[in-house]
């Protein structure tokens, strides 16, 4: 019998899994690279590599004595550098190191799409706090890490004396020690989803995204797809896109891209990625979407190549609507949750990821997006349908916590 091909998988957390399955129910024989934790798809491979994500030079060894056939990741930004050396110095399927670098550093892909005319807000990197003097845009600044995930590290500012805490913040989030500040470019969010093959870019679906109500803190409540802008719009921003894709030199991957659209006509790019939107987009909430499975599309294209791919592609079509509904809690213990059972028996709910809120759990307070509880997946045959769906989780869905009478879930 033929060996089964390997596949060296970077990372093992949640975004991890549906590949993981995936590559499982192919054949393949799936090493993680992960550190022992509380990680999901350690248990679920077939191998673990205990070694550092970023220790690269030893992945690439490890990788010839493993005798690897594929090395992949998706819906994680940290692993998308490692992904394209290991790659590279191995002769596989992949991205080149040049490419991994303008989707995944921020100050180094604004200074690429500024220099292919592209749409970016203005920006500059601060080397040191004395650089704040070279800004030529007005305040309020967008303070940010240039290679942080999660909304980690990004504030808002309107005063230059609030800039030493926010670039100590933003530091704090960077492994390169590098931050960025950014216009501010006022508009509702609007989340772009598509892949690249062969340097060709071709998009799955759009959907708007929403934002909690907190000052200074950009940490998204939901996404729903359809997005509901213009037409128009969104053929400026495919062509936007495509152009990315084309002279970023692309060879293949799913990508994630968030524009800022100000009703008027004009939007700014506030990330591109080369890898699946987390919080289940990639693996649910697209599939269920247009009926393409974005993970399974990678891998089609490792094993079987274009070909197979663009016979995937010719087959999308809109199913319906569906997207993502988190939440976040009063700072304190939780004393009861009520109304969860009915919540997961909705059909229409395809996911209630909320087993760790119950009584006896404290909730320390909303940092960033990683402090953010759910989220609820929601499908419909509609967004009218996904929005009453929401609302009726909202009604339904109860948290009380130190002891109070009042059901404490926040969801905007």
């Amino acid at each position: 019998m033929e060996p089964s091909k390997k596949i060296m998988i970077i990372g093992a957390g949640a975004g991890q899994v549906p590949l993981i399955v995936e590559a499982k129910k192919r054949g393949l024989s799936t090493l993680v690279v992960s550190p022992d934790g509380p990680y999901p798809g350690i248990a679920l491979a077939d191998k673990q590599i205990r070694e550092d994500i970023y220790s690269k030079d030893k992945l690439v060894e490890i990788a010839k004595t493993e005798q690897i056939d594929f090395v992949l990741s998706d819906q994680s930004d940290f692993a998308v550098p490692t992904v394209a050396y290991i790659a590279e110095h191995l002769g596989l399927k992949g991205n080149s190191v040049t490419t991994a670098e303008i989707f995944t550093n921020k100050h180094r892909q604004r200074e690429f799409c500024k220099e292919n005319g592209l749409k970016v807000p203005a920006f500059n990197l601060l080397k040191c706090l004395a650089d704040a003097d070279k800004v030529g845009f007005a305040l309020p600044w967008i303070v940010k890490p240039t290679d942080s995930q999660g909304s980690r590290g990004i504030s808002v500012i309107t005063d230059k004396a609030q800039l030493p805490a926010a670039y100590a913040d933003a530091l704090k989030y960077s492994k390169k020690g590098e931050v960025i500040v950014e216009e501010y470019f006022q508009g509702s969010e609007v989340v772009c989803e598509g892949c690249v093959i062969e340097g060709k870019y071709y998009n799955f679906a759009f959907a708007d995204r929403t934002y909690f109500n907190l000052e200074g803190k950009f940490i998204p409540s939901s996404t729903v797809f359809p997005s509901n802008i213009p037409c128009g719009v969104k053929n400026d921003i495919l062509r936007q896109e495509a152009c990315i894709a084309k002279l970023a030199n692309a060879s293949f991957g799913i990508v994630h891209s968030e524009y800022l659209y100000n009703g008027q006509g004009d939007f700014r790019l506030v990330e591109t990625a080369l890898r699946g939107g987390g919080v289940y987009i990639s693996s649910h909430l697209i599939p269920l979407t247009i009926g393409i499975d974005p993970t399974n599309l990678l891998l089609d294209y490792l094993l079987s190549g274009t070909e197979k791919v663009m016979e995937v592609l010719d087959k999308k079509k809109v199913h319906g609507s569906a997207g993502y509904f988190c939440f976040y809690l009063e700072n304190g213990l939780v004393d009861k949750v009520e109304g969860i059972d009915l919540v997961k028996s909705n059909p229409n709910v395809v996911m209630a990821e909320v087993d760790e809120v119950k009584a006896g759990y404290r909730y320390p307070g909303l940092e960033h997006k990683g402090f953010r509880k759910g989220p609820f997946l929601v499908k419909g045959n509609s967004r009218t349908d996904v929005e009453k769906i929401y609302r009726w989780i909202t009604d339904n869905y109860k948290v009380f916590q130190n002891h109070n009478n009042y059901n404490s879930v926040i969801w905007k």
